[in-house]
């Protein structure tokens, strides 16, 4: 689907780059409402009542157990193949140590296949964890390479070779592997429908030498001695929309989120339903540097053009101008005045009142001071009045007159990357673009302070404006821009985020509270959840906790933690004991001392943190219990996913549990109700005409 674009992740290279969980997290959304929604259905039904549910369960789980078993039958004789080489022809050149890797895994599977049925899942998920190694492995080397590469100046001896690996391990070796993995836990999911039944076949062939049906035989007929349960139907139920659910493109599956959406608006507030649209599926990483105010930019280029003609201005022509300025800022003045003239904004008025001084002064270079002073105001008023539209008009004007390395720049740090970047690379300079914008004395170093300014900016900007800017996110970050579309403007950083719910709970702000949870209903919509944990490196500024207690009088660490703590005695032949954490500072750092076996003392230390925020959607009964639905960012359950933003969930009772002391895990949540939405500049934003491109 070409151009033009209204938001980055419809277009499809930003798509993979920006978004690589899209389509998972889109589908998650949809997949635990279903959940949630079927059990509220089924949750109160007495199974005898069921009867066309219990014949259509039994019917489905037939179908599943008979496609299982083929897809069981053909993953076993994949690796059961012993030479695998066929199977990757696709990846030309095939990575040497993938192949490898891959061949010995089915030669372990050749010679190590359980003879007993009960230790075939056990096989293959120990193979699955090796996998999972491995990959972790090749994906530190792919990263490494990678970091070489940024730092690697383009004429280096080793540059050509380093980026022939890196290609190779990227483009080939990944993919390889990854496909290979995928086949592992295909193979491994099959036991959940077949391994039972298939239990059931190797005793009963085993008990009887002439028992003649044939495993499949078996499983095509078999009749669980189990009865069906409520709970049974609706996993049934969930599983069989997750796979309607497979092959539908995010146009798809937003068009089914939007009936949800409409189904129950008070369910799925502005906020929930923006993040959701906007942020499900974005790759974690801070935004600071992903956004640059092209306005500002704008601003900058033509100061530098001002200043040039300052500069050039005699002593009696800047008096001249001196006079002009003088008029065209009195109130009184009714010709044509420079924008900045207008102003009521105490920001820009008190700006104009400091360069008006030397503007009026009597010394030329007093006024030569407040004249460029005062005219560099004007240029930047008038600039940063621009919506972001019209100065993303103005930029794409300049196109052909600015060097390709500094378009590149633009699109990549401005909305203009939603319709211009066309191919991957988009956000990396090639050493030879490097060598050119470095040589570039006149435009770089505009360019370059104009991004290393505006690093950070990209919180203040969506705070006022609620616009898609920023290309990756982190945790907080991810909360923040969820508290902006609630009417908030968090102050940002972990530390300051909790500080401000502590701060408005003890002012007694209305509806706000800073709490330790102890049941559901501390878990109020729009909540945001702040977990701690002690790490093994002190933390920036950003992340230590401030001492405080929740309206319960609860602490960051338990009182039974604090104080002194009786040192554990061990027995003569018994193995050395557990030595007690040591707690300072309130608790804000602790450490402990134990002694190996060759009595060598080694001493850990570790700082408490604020480790995660995450912002709370509602508490949910499924089949399997209670669940905490929250808009964050984590890392996916299985080993193809990456780091990402979107709609997460977490058992309640996990939520509520401090964990063990040495996984220190304690949370508290902070709520403030909704202030003013930002509803005129949200409303375009979740404009559904504008989101599903036809």
């Amino acid at each position: 689907m070409a151009g033009p674009y209204h938001f980055q992740w419809q277009n499809p290279v930003l798509l993979k780059d920006i978004y690589p969980m899209r389509i998972p997290k889109l589908r998650d959304f949809l997949l635990f409402y279903k959940e949630a929604d079927l059990w509220a259905q089924y949750k109160d039904k007495d199974i005898s009542t069921l009867a066309a549910d219990v014949a259509e369960y039994e019917k489905g789980m037939d179908d599943a157990r008979a496609a299982e078993f083929k897809q069981y039958s053909t993953l076993k004789n994949y690796f059961m193949t012993k030479d695998v080489k066929g199977f990757f022809v696709k990846y030309n050149p095939q990575e040497p140590e993938a192949l490898a890797l891959i061949q010995k895994n089915h030669d372990l599977f050749i010679a190590s296949w359980p003879k007993d049925i009960r230790g075939e899942r056990g096989f293959i998920q120990m193979r699955v964890e090796s996998f999972k190694t491995q990959l972790g492995f090749l994906r530190d080397r792919i990263r490494y390479l990678q970091r070489q590469l940024e730092g690697m100046p383009p004429e280096h001896p080793n540059r050509s070779k380093v980026e022939a690996e890196f290609k190779l391990k990227n483009e080939s070796a990944l993919p390889m592997v990854l496909e290979e993995m995928e086949k592992l836990r295909q193979f491994d999911e099959t036991y959940d429908k077949v391994g039972e039944p298939k239990l059931e076949w190797y005793k009963l062939s085993k008990a009887d030498p002439n028992y003649k049906t044939t495993e499949e035989e078996f499983l095509v007929n078999y009749d669980p001695k189990t009865p069906v349960t409520v709970k049974d139907i609706v996993r049934l139920k969930v599983e069989q929309y997750a796979k309607t659910l497979a092959g539908r493109d995010q146009y798809q599956l937003l068009a089914e989120i939007r009936a949800r959406f409409e189904k129950e608006p008070k369910r799925f507030p502005l906020w929930l339903q923006y993040m959701i649209v906007h942020f499900s599926g974005m790759r974690y990483k801070s935004a600071h540097g992903s956004w640059a105010d092209p306005k500002d930019l704008l601003a900058r280029l033509r100061v530098d053009e001002i200043k040039k003609a300052q500069a050039a201005l005699s002593d009696a022509e800047v008096t001249a101008k001196c006079q002009e300025k003088i008029a065209q800022y009195d109130p009184a003045f009714t010709g044509t005045k420079p924008k900045l003239a207008s102003a009521t904004e105490k920001v820009w008025t008190d700006r104009i009142a400091r360069h008006m001084q030397g503007v009026k002064a009597n010394g030329p270079q007093s006024k030569r001071i407040g004249l460029d002073g005062l005219v560099e105001e004007e240029v930047k008023y008038e600039y940063m009045s621009m919506t972001t539209d019209q100065a993303l008009a103005k930029l794409e004007a300049m196109k052909d007159s600015l060097p390709a390395w500094a378009w590149k720049m633009i699109v990549m740090l401005t909305p203009l990357r939603v319709n211009h970047v066309k191919q991957a690379g988009w956000e990396t300079f090639t050493p030879e673009e490097d060598k050119i914008r470095f040589a570039d004395t006149k435009l770089y170093p505009v360019l370059s302070k104009w991004a290393a300014d505006n690093i950070g900016n990209w919180r203040a900007e969506h705070g006022h404006t609620q616009e898609l800017i920023v290309t990756r996110a982190v945790c907080n970050e991810t909360a923040e821009h969820a508290q902006h579309i609630r009417g908030h403007l968090p102050p940002g950083g972990l530390t300051d985020n909790a500080a401000r719910y502590v701060k408005l709970a003890a002012e007694k702000s209305p509806g706000a509270y800073f709490i330790k949870p102890a049941s559901a209903e501390h878990y109020t919509q729009g909540a945001s959840i702040f977990w701690l944990r002690f790490v093994n490196s002190q933390p920036s500024q950003w992340q230590i906790p401030k001492p405080t207690q929740d309206a319960n009088g609860v602490g960051l660490i338990p009182a039974e933690y604090l104080g002194k703590r009786p040192q554990p005695k061990g027995g003569k032949n018994a193995p050395p004991p557990v030595v007690p954490w040591e707690y300072k500072g309130g608790g804000m750092t602790r450490a402990r001392t134990t002694m190996d076996a060759n009595k060598q003392k080694s001493t850990q230390t570790q700082w408490l943190r604020w480790i995660h925020e995450a912002t709370v959607i509602e508490v949910v009964d499924t089949a399997d219990g209670a669940y905490v639905y929250t808009f964050e960012t984590s890392l996916p359950d299985d080993f193809r996913g990456t780091s990402c933003l979107g709609v997460f969930r977490n058992t309640l009772r996990w939520n509520l549990d401090d964990g063990a002391e040495d996984a220190y895990n304690r949370s508290f949540v902070g709520y403030a109700p909704e202030g003013q939405i930002p509803l005129d500049n949200v409303k375009p934003m979740m404009d559904w005409n504008r989101i599903i491109l036809k």
